[in-house]
């Protein structure tokens, strides 16, 4: 590798991207980790269709940083729209979004390029779930992978997405949790879906990605899931459509034989899907809206059918 601009060995660059709205002061924590990387090639891009000018403010303090990109995308009216500029404003050869409440740790870049340089067969780096409250708490490691060894595991693709498929539970982690390598996805969450999928658009590009190499994920945790009560994925009618897309994908992939290769196997991922969801039920039930709940009947009946055998479609 040539010389960069200040003498270091010069590496791939990695954007940074964080789409942010209405919350300033979480952002502000959020922007600081990614400014703490230790990974030396980083542009950190920061878009932002707040309906006030605090972020806005708070950006004043940094506009002489020459990593940082920011946009004020005040006619963006909604989660899209801010979403759709990072598609020109990336330059990087890999990609990290990080979402606007969660925190990196500030060797994720450094140790997940280097495994990446490392083992050119990879598609997808990632490390343990960490979690964190709204003040920044850690409570613990969600759907937590038993068994890695070293300071991180290789596993095939292959084997990576037939696990998220009968475990129905995304142990690879949010947007924020991965890192991966632009050139490798074809369907990118810039408009903050994947292939359609909205509420599962990360899930969604983790199996595109792992049909197409293997995947590494570290022991430990190098970001952190703030979980609180401002998010989307609170809304009972966003979990009601996480169980549709789930339900969806794994549709999709048994009928193309991707991860799900026999009936049986089918089945067993929307059973496990049902079990999952039993548990949210009696929330749901009363808390969603009408047309997500009539979605959400419906498809039950149909996973029932197929359970049972009493699909037409054997």
């Amino acid at each position: 590798m040539g010389e960069g601009k200040n003498g270091t060995m010069s590496l791939p660059l990695v954007s940074v991207m964080i789409p942010t709205y209405n919350r300033p002061e979480m952002f502000a924590l959020t922007l600081e980790s990614a400014l703490s990387q230790t990974y030396p090639n980083v542009e950190i891009l920061v878009t932002d269709n707040s309906t006030n000018e605090e972020t806005a403010k708070l950006m004043e303090y940094y506009k002489d940083e020459p990593r940082i990109t920011y946009l004020r995308n005040r006619e963006a009216k909604s989660k899209a729209e801010n979403f759709a500029p990072f598609e020109q404003l990336a330059k990087g050869e890999y990609l990290q979004w990080l979402m606007d409440d969660d925190i990196l740790a500030p060797d994720k870049l450094q140790r997940m390029v280097d495994v990446f340089l490392a083992h050119p067969n990879l598609t997808l780096v990632t490390s343990q779930r960490g979690m964190i409250d709204g003040e920044g708490n850690y409570t613990g490691i969600y759907c937590p992978v038993e068994g890695l060894e070293g300071e991180y595991q290789i596993f095939s693709g292959e084997k990576a997405g037939r696990t998220l498929f009968f475990s129905v539970c995304n142990y690879i982690g949010e947007p924020s949790a991965v890192l991966f390598r632009r050139r490798d996805l074809v369907h990118h969450y810039w408009r903050a879906d994947s292939r359609g999928y909205v509420t599962l658009s990360d899930v969604a590009m983790w199996l595109e990605l792992l049909e197409k190499g293997d995947f590494a994920i570290f022991k430990e945790s190098l970001s952190w899931y703030r979980n609180h009560d401002a998010q989307e994925g609170k809304n009972p009618d966003v979990v009601l459509n996480a169980f549709l897309e789930w339900e969806s994908l794994i549709t999709e992939h048994y009928q193309r034989k991707a991860y799900l290769k026999t009936r049986e196997e089918y089945r067993n991922s929307l059973r496990r899907l049902r079990e999952v969801w039993i548990e949210f039920e009696p929330v749901l039930l009363v808390e969603g809206s009408a047309e997500m709940l009539a979605k959400y009947r419906e498809r039950v009946v149909k996973i029932d059918k197929i359970l049972s055998g009493q699909d037409e479609n054997k």
